[in-house]
C-alpha cells in the first residue's frame, strides 16, 4: 500500500469511528423521541397534537438549522485554523468567549421578543384558515409561549455541540438530545390534572429538556478546559467575523429541509384537521436513518475535509468525498426503498391505538411514502455540502437552497388546490432532489476531476442491489399471511414478526447482490460475518 493510500485509509477510520460514536448517541435520542411520538400520538386528539406541531415549529427550526451541524460547519474551519495558527490556544479560546457572549445578547434577546410578540410572529407561518379556529389557535399560541425558551438553551447546545465536534468529541454531545426526548416523554404521561390547560404538559417537556440538554454539555466543556466564558471586548475580531459570515449561508445551504417544514407549516395549515400532525409523524421517521447516517457522516467528515483543504491535498479531499457519497447512497437507498414499501405496516404498527384512528394510519403512510423517496437526495446533500464548506465556499449551497425553496413554494401553491396534501408534499420531494442535482453539478464545476463517471457507476449498482431489496421486502405479506393463519398470536404480534423477518431476509438479498455487483461495502460486511462464523485458530503449544 502506497504512503498516500496509507494515510487516507487513516482519514477514513477517523471518520468513520467519528460517524459511529454519533450514530450511537443518537439512535438512543431517536429511540426515547419514538416513544414519545407514539405516546403523543394515542393520548392526545388531531386537534391538540396539530396544536403542538405548529407551536413546536419555530423552536424546532432552531434545533434542526444549529443542532443537526450547520452552525458546526461555519465554527469548525475557523476553529481549527485558529488552533493551527497559533500553537499557544489564545486565539482559539477568544474566539469561543467572543462568540459565546454575542449569542447571550442575541439570542438571549431574541427569546424575550419571541415570547413577547408570539401572536403575530405565528400568524406569518399559519394561514388564515387556522387563525379562525379560536380554541385551537388560542392553544397553539399558548404552547409556543411556553416552548419558546426552547430556543434559547437549544443555541447553547448547537454551539457547545460544534466546539465538542471541533475538539473530537462527537459521541456525548449526540447523546444529549436523549434528555430532551426523555423530559417531553415523562411530561407527556404526567396526569392532565397537574397542568392550568390541557396539552400544557407537552409544551413544558420541550423547555426543561432543551434545558437538561444544554447543562449536559456546558458540564462537558467544563471537564475539557474549553468551556467559554462572557466577556466585554473584544467581541469582533477576524476569526468571529469569519464566523458570522459563514453562518448566514451555512445554515441556508444546510437548513432546507427545515425551511421546506415552515413552508409546509403554512399550506398544511389550511388544509382539513390532523394535515398538520401527519407531516410531522411522517418527517419524524424520515429523521431516524436520516440522522443516524447522513447526518453523522456529514459532521465527521467535516473536520477531515477541513484539514485537507488547509493542506491543499485535492486528491484526498476529492477520494474521501466520494468514498463516503457511496457509503451514504449504500444506506440510504434501501432506507427510503423500505420506508416506501412498508410505510402501511410501519405507520401502523407504531402509532395504531387510543385516538390514532386508521384514517391516519392511510393519511400519514402517504406522507411517508413520498418522503421516503426523497431520503437519498436529502442525506447526499449532507454528505456533499461539508465539501464547501470545508473550500469556505458558504454560498453555492446556500443559492441551490434558495432555488429549490422557491421552486417548492410555487409547485405547492399549485398543486395543493388539485392533490392536498399529496401535493404539497410531492412538491417537497422536487425541490429536494433539485438542490441535490445543483449541488452534484456545482462540485464538479469547482472541484475539476471529481470523479462524476464512477460515482454514477457505482450508483447504478446500488440502485439495482436496491431493487432486489425490493423485491426481498414483499416477502413480509408472504410471512404475514402464514404466521396469521398458523399461529395463535393476534395479528399486532405477527406483523411485528413478520416485518422483522421480512427486513431480514431482504438485507441478505441486499448484501448478496451488491457484493456479486462489486459493491465494496456489501463485500466488505459479507467477509466480516465470514470471519465472525469462522472458528477461530488457536496456537497449538509445542
Amino acid at each position: 500500500m502506497s504512503h498516500e493510500a496509507s494515510v487516507l485509509s487513516q482519514d477514513i477510520k477517523k471518520v468513520e469511528k467519528a460517524a459511529f460514536s454519533m450514530a450511537g448517541g443518537t439512535l438512543t435520542s431517536r429511540i426515547l423521541g419514538l416513544f414519545r411520538d407514539m405516546a403523543m400520538a394515542a393520548l392526545f386528539d388531531r386537534a391538540t397534537t396539530d396544536a403542538w406541531t405548529a407551536a413546536f415549529r419555530l423552536p424546532n427550526l432552531f434545533r434542526r438549522l444549529f443542532g443537526e451541524g450547520s452552525l458546526s460547519v461555519s465554527f469548525i474551519p475557523v476553529f481549527l485554523q485558529a488552533q493551527g495558527e497559533d500553537p499557544t490556544g489564545d486565539r482559539a479560546k477568544n474566539l469561543l468567549n467572543a462568540l459565546y457572549t454575542l449569542f447571550l445578547i442575541l439570542v438571549g434577546g431574541l427569546t424575550v421578543l419571541g415570547i413577547l410578540y408570539m401572536e403575530p410572529l405565528l400568524k406569518i407561518f399559519l394561514s388564515a384558515d387556522y387563525v379562525t379556529q379560536s380554541a385551537k389557535w388560542l392553544l397553539t399560541v399558548r404552547m409556543a409561549r411556553i416552548m419558546f425558551g426552547f430556543v434559547y438553551f437549544v443555541s447553547f447546545y448547537a454551539y457547545f455541540m460544534g466546539v465538542l465536534n471541533a475538539l473530537g468529541s462527537f459521541g456525548l454531545p449526540a447523546l444529549a438530545p436523549a434528555l430532551l426526548n426523555a423530559s417531553m416523554l415523562i411530561f407527556t404521561f404526567m396526569p392532565k390534572t397537574w397542568f392550568f390547560q390541557h396539552g400544557d404538559g407537552l409544551a413544558w417537556g420541550v423547555l426543561v429538556g432543551g434545558a437538561g440538554q444544554a447543562f449536559f454539555l456546558w458540564g462537558l466543556l467544563r471537564r475539557r478546559g474549553y468551556l467559554p466564558h462572557f466577556i466585554l471586548r473584544p467581541l469582533w475580531n477576524q476569526d468571529v467575523r469569519h464566523v458570522v459570515m459563514n453562518m448566514a449561508p451555512g445554515v441556508f445551504g444546510l437548513g432546507l429541509l427545515q425551511f421546506l417544514t415552515l413552508v409546509n407549516l403554512y399550506f398544511s395549515s389550511s388544509l382539513s384537521e390532523g394535515a398538520i400532525s401527519y407531516i410531522y409523524w411522517a418527517d419524524r421517521l424520515l429523521e431516524l436513518p436520516l440522522s443516524l447516517v447522513s447526518v453523522s457522516l456529514g459532521t465527521a467528515i467535516l473536520p477531515t475535509l477541513t484539514e485537507l483543504a488547509l493542506f491543499k491535498n485535492e486528491s484526498k479531499f476529492k477520494s474521501t468525498i466520494e468514498e463516503y457519497f457511496i457509503l451514504n447512497l449504500f444506506i440510504s437507498i434501501p432506507a427510503a426503498m423500505g420506508l416506501y414499501i412498508l410505510a402501511d405496516p410501519i405507520v401502523e404498527i407504531l402509532f395504531k391505538r387510543g385516538h390514532f384512528s386508521v384514517s391516519d394510519v392511510e393519511q400519514t403512510a402517504m406522507v411517508l411514502k413520498v418522503y421516503a423517496l426523497s431520503l437519498p437526495f436529502i442525506a447526499s446533500v449532507r454528505v456533499l455540502s461539508p465539501a464547501f464548506y470545508a473550500l469556505k465556499n458558504t454560498w453555492i449551497p446556500a443559492l441551490t437552497s434558495l432555488v429549490s425553496l422557491l421552486c417548492h413554494i410555487a409547485f405547492a401553491s399549485l398543486w395543493i388546490q388539485y392533490f392536498g396534501l399529496k401535493g404539497l408534499v410531492t412538491s417537497s420531494l422536487i425541490a429536494m432532489s433539485l438542490q441535490f442535482f445543483l449541488l452534484a453539478m456545482a462540485l464538479s464545476f469547482f472541484q475539476k476531476g471529481f470523479a462524476i463517471k464512477k460515482l454514477f457507476i457505482e450508483m447504478n449498482k446500488l440502485l439495482f442491489s436496491a431493487l432486489i431489496f425490493g423485491l426481498g421486502l414483499q416477502v413480509y405479506q408472504l410471512l404475514f399471511d402464514l404466521l396469521l393463519n398458523q399461529s395463535g398470536l393476534g395479528p399486532l404480534p405477527v406483523k411485528v414478526i413478520a416485518l422483522v423477518l421480512g427486513a431480514i431476509v431482504a438485507l441478505i438479498l441486499y448484501v448478496s447482490s451488491g457484493h456479486i455487483f462489486g459493491i465494496k461495502y456489501a463485500t466488505g460486511i459479507l467477509e466480516y460475518l465470514i470471519r465472525k462464523g469462522l472458528p477461530q485458530k488457536k496456537d497449538t503449544p509445542f
